[in-house]
């Protein structure tokens, strides 16, 4: 199982609910020895989901990562913010642009979730 999901609300209400939604999935997947990649994908407003200072949910990210979920930021969400890459958390990948990348994921199969 694959799946790619997409943020691009700065609401900490939407944020704090996707943050769930990977929880639940990684549990289903657990109890069921369920093989999934998982791929979170930021862009536009949600940007500060991925600064580890500041952020209300630093050690939710942190755990998901340690469970193998990919955090993935926007090159041009970068640019726009004027953020450098050193002001994420280290395990950030950094794709060109976020919407051709998810393009590219259900091309090759992966489920999608916009959050």
């Amino acid at each position: 199982m694959q799946v790619v999901f997409q943020i691009t609300s700065g609401e900490r209400d939407a944020q704090l609910s996707m943050l769930g939604q990977l929880n639940n999935l990684l549990n289903y997947t657990n109890e069921r020895k369920t093989r999934i990649a998982i791929e979170v994908v930021v862009h536009g407003h949600a940007w500060n989901l991925l600064l580890p200072d500041g952020h209300p949910f630093p050690e939710k990210i942190s755990a998901l990562h340690g469970q193998s979920v990919r955090f993935l930021i926007c090159r041009n969400t970068l640019n726009s913010r004027q953020l450098a890459t050193d002001q994420l958390f280290p395990f950030v990948e950094v794709v060109p642009a976020a919407v051709a990348h998810l393009v590219e994921r259900q091309q090759e199969g992966w489920a999608y979730i916009r959050c």
